[in-house]
């Protein structure tokens, strides 16, 4: 089975964050959600979920791949801690899928140069759009380019989900028909 880390910290936007989780679980792609130092995170909304596990760079790399939730505060923190920075390089030199969705494009991903020559998407605010860092900015819900997945909003994030689901070997309209009831 596929396993994927979703890793949020307080401030995560909390449609994105529970939308992929679902999503992938119905498509029998493990998620586990890590937080930066908590088990109890808050969204930017005020709903607070339990992670599975408090983030740990080296078992957080045993995946298949990493995800981030987007949330101003979220980015923010995880763009300043470390590891995150470390693991998201790791991942993308070994080919191992690298997701993000609304902010955290522009100010996680970008932050360690991965972008630069690549085509993503991110919250479509002239600020995150030129965060960038090189990458060509496609104005779509949802744009892959190799083992980098990127999204636009919560509105986006059901597709965001089942790109991710797809990538890693799934039938995202199999899933699609399951969240209909079919």
């Amino acid at each position: 089975m596929k396993k994927v880390a979703l890793i949020i910290t307080d401030g995560f936007e909390e449609i994105e964050a529970i939308t992929i989780v679902d999503v992938l679980r119905r498509a029998t792609i493990g998620v586990d959600v890590l937080g930066i130092n908590d088990l109890q995170v808050t969204g930017a909304r005020g709903v607070t979920i339990t992670a599975d596990d408090i983030f740990n760079y080296y078992t957080a790399k045993d995946y298949d791949g990493i995800v981030f939730a987007g949330g101003m505060e979220n980015a923010r923190e995880l763009s300043q801690t470390n590891d995150v920075m470390r693991l998201i390089k790791d991942y993308y030199v070994n080919e191992k899928l690298v997701a993000g969705i609304c902010a955290s494009p522009a100010m996680v991903i970008s932050k360690v140069g991965i972008l630069t020559g690549k085509r993503v998407t991110c919250y479509p605010a002239e600020q995150l759009i030129a965060m960038l860092d090189g990458a060509e900015y496609i104005d779509s819900p949802v744009v892959v380019d190799g083992n980098i997945i990127t999204s636009q909003s919560p509105a986006t994030a059901m597709e965001f989900a089942l790109e991710i689901a797809k990538y890693l070997g799934e039938d995202s309209n199999r899933i699609a028909l399951d969240l209909l009831g079919k």
